[in-house]
């Protein structure tokens, strides 16, 4: 099919989307992309229902290589009331969601949504209520927690502090100003205190290493002191981690940067990216950056580490506590008005 129709094809989707984010007349619709961007049919989309809802839509083609300081790619960003991510700029750190840019946009009041999965993935998990509940529910039980205990068969231990620390959700909606959301995503999650983290973290074939793209073939076994990854052990899996870690040249790619969970039941395990993250009942820690600040409630992480690096790993058959109680056992919500 050629990207024409493809991206006829998506308006209505689209459209949809853009009325759950209230996006309304004389709006300016920032339609952010690179020339990399996997998916070229959904710029011209969203660019045809944000005209569709009577919005003023723009798209800002960046280089390739942007690493986000430009002062264009900034001015855009701070004067735009919606913004559609539809770029991985700038690479290795988890894309442009950890910027300085993107910090000033919330703060100045936009809403931002990232777009970056597969069409199939965007249509089978549009944003529903029961998504938006169980993640705000998630979001307030996390933020007045103090402590994260994660505990599995497979030999998992660990503890994470977070006290302060804010907790926020996905849900694939951004709605009120200064919120930044993913579509598709439903998950709860928040930033541990950067140096208080205590225990040992493995990863079982079949769980996911985001950061690599796969599936996880062989056991890893982390052991964290301080808040930090101070081993990596296992076979080829636990190399290519620690291969990535290091390329980022920087301490901060070994400390954690956010833990939680999914809270998806239409998430497929098959599928790498966002359905990793989202999937009912599994437990999700990211190692690395997570400098990312909003102003809307339960919508940002509060975290201070810059470091080039960001890995997202997600586990099943995991269970994780709060404060000591115990709130997902093997993918089961113990935490009933949680799931």
């Amino acid at each position: 099919m050629s990207a024409e129709l493809a991206s006829a094809d998506l308006v209505a989707a689209f459209q949809h989307e853009l009325r759950l984010c209230n996006v309304h007349e004389d709006e300016n619709v920032l339609i952010f992309t690179d020339p990399r961007f996997p998916h070229p049919e959904y710029p011209p989309a969203a660019f045809a229902a944000a005209r569709a809802l009577g919005a003023n839509a723009y798209i800002l083609t960046s280089q390739g290589d942007q690493t986000f300081d430009d002062a264009l790619v900034r001015a855009a960003w701070a004067n735009a009331d919606m913004i559609l991510g539809m770029s991985m700029l700038p690479r290795g750190i988890g894309s442009w969601m950890y910027t300085d840019t993107h910090n000033a946009a919330l703060e100045a009041g936009a809403r931002v949504l990232m777009v970056q999965e597969p069409l199939e993935v965007l249509l089978r998990m549009l944003p529903t209520e029961d998504v938006r509940r169980r993640g705000l529910a998630g979001a307030q039980r996390i933020q007045e927690a103090k402590e994260i205990h994660v505990v599995s068969k497979a030999g998992s231990d660990y503890y994470l502090r977070k006290d302060g620390r804010p907790g926020m959700y996905q849900c694939g909606i951004a709605d009120t100003p200064g919120r930044w959301d993913h579509w598709p995503s439903g998950l709860v999650t928040c930033a541990p205190l950067r140096d208080q983290g205590e225990g040992k973290y493995v990863i079982e074939p079949g769980d996911v290493l985001l950061g690599l793209w796969r599936h996880a073939n062989s056991r890893v076994e982390l052991t964290i002191e301080r808040g930090k990854v101070t081993r990596i052990e296992g076979g080829p899996d636990a190399y290519l981690l620690q291969s990535l870690l290091e390329r980022a040249g920087d301490e901060g790619a070994f400390h954690f940067a956010h833990a939680g969970w999914g809270i998806d039941p239409r998430a497929d395990w098959g599928h790498v990216g966002m359905d990793s993250e989202s999937l009912y009942g599994t437990v999700l820690v990211a190692i690395g950056r997570n400098i990312f600040t909003t102003p809307a409630p339960y919508s940002g992480l509060g975290g201070d580490n810059l470091s080039e690096a960001h890995c997202d790993i997600c586990c099943r058959n995991t269970s994780l506590y709060l404060d000591g109680e115990l709130i997902v056992e093997n993918e089961r919500f113990v935490a009933q008005d949680l799931g």
